[in-house]
């Protein structure tokens, strides 16, 4: 990370999701939890080294109270500060469209491909007024950020993160046409003829959005070059250079970019050494005993694929009858987005299964699926350091960041079962027993392959995995964009004093 280059800069963080939460225990008292998903624990340290502000939705009324106690600017930790946080608040029934109805349940689905084109989706009014709330939000994120960029003395990066803001950036550009702006997509990008299951105007104004910032990021190649061919077929008035990396549309230049996002692999070590892991440990052999593990760990979302991989436990156990009373199957999962009801369902039916396979299989010492819903990270490094399989077998997802986590912290010589369709695929595979995720005969195979594997070829297998994380750790994931947005500065330097030779940015 080029220090010099943050020196006079004010980074400004933008996400739906924010880093924390405020609740009240139960006498009454503010509490400060922290928050969930990739974004969280990827940004947070270059947060705490940069003192940066980060820009969130407000998430009930305790953050809408801290927020307004602390004027838009909540000191994190409050006590100690390392970053600054800033709350949005939205009328509740305008967040649930924009959430609940617009960002979570359709561009989501979309982005990861898993609607059923023939039934849904459907563009009714209901969703119409969805996009309305959906644009209503990005204005309140554009407002807040050009309030941050108009009051700062250094030189602002905005640098935001996801879909929910995919609007925000245009619109902070029409007042601030010179701002560094980055964003990062955390998930997959489609197909253009899955991007085109969105309405006309939404699929322009959304890549317009897009385009209008300066540094534009993937994970991988793939979602990359998925982007690339529904901007040639959607606005084919864009200037798309897939060699550079480049589009040109409205006269702007957007670099397009691959970051594969990793893991704080310092941070993860330390932890894995702490008194509390350490203390988990102890629950773990004492919930295996000497069976062999096999673990997996997710939010309850239908891309983890969670049903398929118990159903491929299931198959294993029939084929494989020997290993009965040997192995242990712990899962610890998170529900997630409970307000929708597609998720409460599916949460309901992982219940189910783990139910039905107990039943099936147990007998009267030995419990074959040992299933955790709750959210406990120390729990979790305790588990991933003692995996004897580690089952990462998404439909398809961003990264997959607990496939990185368990290679890094195992010291059990475990071996990784991953899905093609995981971002992480391409990085890990050589370091990996892979799978179709749909295939459940090849997956209850790979298990079994994976618990007889000799330790030499397993050392060697997590080896391979070890040394490509470290390759692209977490700092190389913020440092390469910091890079480009330098060199962006430059570029806009160069053009803006009748210079364009000294662009570090070849324009095409």
């Amino acid at each position: 990370m080029n220090s010099e280059f943050l020196q006079d800069k004010e980074i400004i963080v933008a996400s739906n999701r924010g880093p924390v939460l405020f609740k009240r225990d139960g006498e009454g008292r503010l509490e400060l939890i922290r928050g969930l998903g990739g974004i969280v624990g990827s940004m947070i340290p270059f947060m705490q080294r940069t003192h940066a502000k980060w820009v969130s939705s407000a998430i009930g009324e305790c953050d809408e109270y801290i927020n307004d106690k602390y004027d838009g600017k909540v000191p994190i930790p409050l006590e100690d500060p390392e970053y600054y946080l800033q709350f949005i608040k939205t009328d509740d029934e305008i967040f649930n469209r924009f959430n609940g109805k617009f960002a979570n349940p359709l561009l989501w689905f979309i982005h990861h491909s898993m609607w059923n084109p023939p039934y849904s989706p459907c563009a009714d009014e209901e969703l119409h007024q969805a996009w309305d709330s959906y644009k209503h939000v990005n204005i309140k994120f554009a407002e807040a950020i050009r309030e941050d960029i108009t009051m700062s003395n250094k030189t602002p990066i905005v640098m935001l993160q996801d879909y929910h803001i995919y609007l925000t950036p245009k619109i902070i550009r029409e007042q601030h046409p010179d701002v560094l702006m980055s964003q990062f997509v955390h998930i997959p990008f489609p197909a253009p003829e899955t991007f085109q299951q969105l309405p006309n105007h939404m699929q322009i104004e959304i890549l317009e959005g897009m385009l209008t910032n300066d540094v534009l990021g993937f994970h991988i190649p793939r979602y990359m070059n998925n982007f690339f061919q529904t901007v040639k077929f959607i606005l084919p008035n864009a200037i798309v250079n897939e060699t550079v990396g480049d589009i040109i549309y409205n006269g702007h230049i957007c670099h397009v970019r691959t970051y594969p996002i990793s893991v704080d692999i310092e941070t993860l070590q330390t932890l894995a050494k702490s008194p509390n892991v350490i203390d988990k440990e102890a629950e773990v052999d004492e919930m295996v005993g000497n069976c062999k593990l096999i673990y997996r760990t997710d939010r309850a979302d239908l891309s983890k694929n969670i049903i398929r991989g118990f159903q491929a436990y299931d198959l294993f156990l029939e084929k494989y009858p020997e290993w009965k009373e040997k192995v242990k199957f712990i899962a610890t999962l998170v529900a997630t987005r409970q307000d929708i009801k597609v998720y409460r369902e599916y949460t309901d039916k992982i219940r189910k299964i783990v139910k039905k396979i107990n039943e099936k299989h147990a007998t009267p010492d030995w419990e074959p699926i040992k299933y955790i819903c709750k959210g406990d990270y120390d729990l979790v490094i305790a588990l991933m350091k003692k995996y004897d399989v580690l089952m990462v077998n998404p439909i398809i997802d961003g990264m997959n960041i607990v496939a990185k986590e368990g290679s890094i912290v195992n010291e059990n010589n475990g071996a990784l079962v991953l899905s093609t369709g995981a971002g992480c695929y391409e990085e890990l595979k050589d370091g990996a027993i892979c799978i179709n995720p749909y295939d459940l005969r090849q997956t209850a195979e790979s298990i079994n392959n994976a618990l007889l594997m000799d330790e030499e070829t397993k050392a060697e297998m997590i080896k391979e995995a070890k040394a490509s994380i470290e390759r692209n750790d977490l700092n190389k994931w913020i440092s390469d964009q910091l890079r480009d947005i330098e060199t962006v500065m430059y570029e806009k330097q160069a053009f803006k004093s009748g210079k364009p030779e000294e662009a570090r940015f070849e324009m095409n």
